[in-house]
């Protein structure tokens, strides 16, 4: 990974690609108006970014919870795998119906895993099926269950999703998960091209995206960034915490949601606690990092791991 070449950005370059991470539907003419070139030149500028690998994808944040699923995170260690055996491992996760994530990591795990599932026992036979045939490769598994996930938007001042157990779920029809999976990869995807993708009027597939959006089904379009690519370190850091009440919580919460390079706080059950995710330009950073909040928040950090996401391969809400 570190043998890349990294993609260079002006300042057009990252003001072009932060409003397509605020909104990834923004019409090239209502950001070439907030950043001040031509049509034309965002609409190239958008291309070049993709042509060379800066952008992984442009998508849909849709709200699982509201469809009766929880999140469950697996962090694979291989054994005995050599190359080969490993892609077997990766593309298996890649084409599963019930993987949102799939990312090739360095430290603690060798691959991340997040996965959908409507109960312990679905989750427990979607894992079981996968160790029936790689289990010979796998030295340890993690498991962790997402009881609540904070997404944080730097650039959009205060700006935070979060997911956790809704009091009601939305019931779906065919239409509604064909538009879900098309946008949930595909968050540019014009109505026309859309429309015609799933055979139906333009007036019904708008009125049907207004009504996600309104059930809260759908809560963002984003833009998924190869971060190595524009060198730039991606980082999980799995904590243990120790009395860890609601005071802590909310201080430690409110620390992270304020922090430059924190992207996501996630609170989980099993062997950890927490799980924050940091997007720094050197290693050295991350360090200076957690040494600032093992400083700061002593009384509650038992103990912590340090996960590098090296290549995203799958990233999507609504894989089903």
């Amino acid at each position: 990974m570190e043998d890349k070449i990294k993609i260079k950005l002006d300042l057009k370059d990252k003001r072009i690609l932060a409003l397509l991470d605020e909104n990834a539907r923004y019409s090239n003419s209502q950001i070439a108006r907030k950043v001040g070139l031509s049509k034309p030149a965002v609409e190239y500028r958008i291309q070049r970014l993709m042509k060379n690998n800066a952008i992984f994808e442009f998508y849909s944040v849709i709200d699982f919870t509201k469809l009766g699923y929880s999140l469950y995170k697996v962090y694979f260690k291989f054994q005995n795998a050599n190359i080969e055996e490993e892609k077997k491992i990766s593309d298996y996760w890649i084409n599963s119906k019930n993987s949102i994530w799939v990312a090739q990591c360095r430290g603690k795990a060798d691959l991340a895993v997040t996965i959908l599932a409507k109960s312990n026992f679905e989750f427990g036979q979607i894992l079981s099926s996968f160790m029936d045939k790689f289990s010979k490769f796998i030295l340890d598994k993690e498991i962790l269950l997402t009881e609540s996930t904070s997404i944080y938007l730097k650039d959009k001042e205060n700006s935070e999703l979060s997911y956790k157990t809704p009091s009601n779920y939305e019931d779906l029809d065919e239409t509604d998960k064909k538009i879900l999976s098309a946008l949930s990869i595909d968050a540019r995807i014009n109505i026309i091209d859309l429309a015609e993708k799933i055979k139906l009027t333009r007036d019904v597939i708008n009125y049907r995206i207004k009504k996600l959006i309104k059930n809260k089904i759908i809560t963002n379009y984003r833009c998924y960034l190869n971060l190595p690519n524009l060198g730039i370190n991606h980082y999980k850091v799995i904590f243990r915490t120790k009395n860890f009440n609601e005071k802590y919580e909310k201080e430690l919460r409110s620390y992270i949601s304020n922090h430059k390079k924190a992207t996501q706080f996630l609170k989980l059950i099993g062997s950890w606690d927490l799980e924050v995710e940091f997007e720094t330009e050197t290693e050295d950073e991350i360090y200076s990092i957690l040494t600032e909040i093992r400083k700061k928040f002593s009384e509650i950090i038992r103990d912590f791991d340090l996960i590098r996401i090296t290549q995203t391969y799958k990233y999507n809400y609504f894989p089903f």
